[in-house]
């Protein structure tokens, strides 16, 4: 699980423009898209993806198919991670640098020896950046925590609803916790009833924010981006808006 954290973070900190240079020219160097003052360049896409496609064990002879509808998809994600850190800064969520200190102090406290830098070389990723992208992912999350987990209510009729279904043994088993034991079953029950019902919200909330931020598309890099696939450009799927 941590591994994923190092790498999924490697894989963003190649895409929110901290000092990263095209590698071959200024071919691979078109903006892809747009979001307020932000941009992300078709290079820095190429990048992230590769981290991403190693991170995740995508195979070099996928099928071309699948490798373009992964890619589409990925250029969804990033849009929309630029979308909310253009909305954390509109309205000051941030990380106190304290904070994230403590952050980087933990995550690396898992690590024996020089795994940790191994980590970061291995993907020529200097420290700095990793922790700038850190903050980035601390950052989507406090705005998350802060918009929608802090505003969901969960009532005695919710929890009613989860106990009547849940399987009649899990209901037993709770019948007979007592005492601090079923207050912490309690709790339990109600975060993961926060959780989802913050889930639910995300769809409809992310939407409102792209229709206030919206992300304009070079829909010609798109065609760059998958052209290597060899799979047909014909009908309205490979468009991402």
């Amino acid at each position: 699980m941590r591994h994923q954290l190092i790498v999924a973070l490697i894989a963003f900190s190649l895409i929110c423009g901290y000092g990263c240079q095209p590698e071959s020219g200024v071919e691979h160097d078109a903006v892809l898209m747009t979001v307020g003052q932000r941009e992300l360049r078709q290079d820095e896409f190429n990048r992230a993806y590769r981290v991403y496609r190693a991170a995740y064990g995508a195979s070099q002879e996928e099928d071309p198919t699948v490798e373009r509808a992964s890619k589409l998809r990925f250029i969804q994600q990033l849009a929309d991670q630029l979308v909310l850190l253009e909305y954390a800064h509109d309205i000051g969520v941030e990380i106190s640098a304290e904070g994230l200190d403590n952050a980087v102090e933990d995550i690396r406290a898992e690590y024996p020896d020089d795994l940790f830098e191994q980590m970061l070389l291995e993907n020529a990723i200097n420290f700095h950046d990793w922790k700038e992208s850190l903050r980035v992912r601390y950052v989507i999350d406090k705005l998350v925590r802060q918009e929608l987990a802090s505003n969901v209510q969960i009532t005695e009729e919710d929890i009613a609803h989860y106990y009547e279904n849940q399987a009649s043994d899990q209901l037993s088993e709770r019948s007979t916790t007592e005492g601090e034991a079923a207050d912490q079953v309690d709790q339990m029950i109600i975060e993961q009833l926060r959780r989802q019902k913050t889930e639910e919200a995300y769809a409809p909330w992310m939407e409102d924010l792209k229709n206030r931020y919206p992300v304009k598309i070079d829909q010609t890099v798109v065609k760059q981006i998958i052209a290597n696939n060899g799979v047909s450009e014909d009908g309205g799927e490979g468009r991402v808006r």
